[in-house]
């Protein structure tokens, strides 16, 4: 097991030197198992936000659910003051309590595995077996499934993506639960299915999904997808009925490879207009041979503007053209080197500049 950071140690120290109770929760400890790393750190306390700000001084974020913020070295972190979610509304807590009791804020978890807590000399609390879960290769629901999907149906996405990142094998309750709960997704926000569906397609989640018979209710229209480490790859493949990608570059990105999905091959303008990393991407999904695209970028006499044997500034004075006029000789210039009709050498391409005067 991974030993807790000294940074980590230190803010540990702080609370529990005030009087109260302080553990690390969730995402480090299960993690921690497996031998990953996470920047993102959770603590459970019986320390109020108040107690918590007259600790550390006020939090940069604002306060929400009892939660305090703080952000150490390259650490996240949130103390979070045990509660007790009284009712949900739209998958949100709408009404909770705190509580002084740990068993009551363990309870609110989700997963077992995401309820074991640790105590600064790295000793294990663990209320729901969580720690023998993760042993078995087990997904397990705290509480009764059906009831905490209603909750918030977000916790279906939630189990498909841990289930795929860690290798796990969902409870047969918890699998029964999702079928039949499985159109609540429906009322679920895009941004909030968005931002699971990123962490479920990046652990190769998919099939998942489609075992489960969720894609219909997210609106994918595809079966099936080519599994690669990259999003907007991942996205390019994916047909929807929503529109999940908003941001600009991620949406640009994943035009771009759909394009060259659709044309089902990899052309030299191609590798050099989107890169080598981008095409080899894309050469996973069509099966295009990797060998050939490495041989491919190796023999080209360029692969960016600033390999041709003029600079910028040079060719424009040479050819004596501006704006787009200059931009389309620019390209046609990089065409003619790429295709090997023009040498990528200085006496070249100024005789190429001067007869397209």
């Amino acid at each position: 097991m991974l030993l807790i950071p000294n940074e980590i140690k230190n803010v540990l120290k702080m609370i529990l030197d005030q009087g109260f109770e302080a553990y690390l929760v969730g995402g480090f400890v299960r993690d921690s198992f497996l031998y990953k790393k996470t920047n993102d750190i959770d603590i459970a306390t019986n320390a109020l936000p108040k107690d918590l700000t007259s600790i550390f001084g006020p939090s940069r974020k604002e306060e929400k659910y009892g939660s305090y913020h703080l952000k150490i070295e390259n650490y996240n972190i949130d103390i979070t003051t045990y509660r007790k979610e009284l009712s949900y509304e739209s998958g949100k807590p709408c009404k909770l309590m705190y509580s002084t009791n740990m068993l009551e804020d363990a309870k609110r978890r989700d997963f077992t595995i995401n309820a074991l807590y640790m105590n600064k000399n790295e000793e294990i609390i663990d209320l729901f077996n969580g720690e023998s879960d993760l042993k078995e290769k087990r997904l397990k629901m705290i509480g009764n499934p059906y009831v905490r999907l209603r909750e918030d149906p977000l916790r279906i996405l939630r189990a498909v993506r841990f289930a795929s990142r860690y290798n796990l094998k969902m409870d047969k309750e918890l699998k029964r639960a999702i079928l039949k709960e499985k159109k609540a997704l429906k009322d679920l926000s895009i941004s909030k299915i968005r931002k699971e569906l990123d962490g479920i397609l990046l652990a190769n989640g998919f099939p998942l999904l489609k075992k489960l018979g969720l894609l219909k209710e997210l609106g994918i229209l595809n079966h099936n997808i080519v599994f690669v480490e990259d999003l907007s790859a991942l996205w390019a493949q994916i047909k929807t009925e929503k529109n999940y990608v908003v941001e600009k570059e991620l949406k640009n990105n994943q035009k771009t490879i759909a394009m060259q999905l659709k044309c089902g091959t990899i052309k030299l303008l191609d590798l050099y207009e989107y890169g080598y990393y981008q095409c080899l991407v894309i050469a996973k999904i069509l099966h295009f041979p990797t060998k050939k695209l490495e041989k491919m970028y190796q023999n080209m006499p360029i692969h960016c503007r600033k390999d041709i044997a003029l600079s910028i500034e040079q060719i424009k004075e040479i050819s004596q053209k501006e704006g787009r006029e200059f931009g389309d000789l620019l390209k046609e210039l990089e065409r003619q080197i790429l295709l090997k009709k023009v040498k990528n050498e200085r006496e070249s391409i100024i005789k190429y500049l001067k007869e397209r005067r």
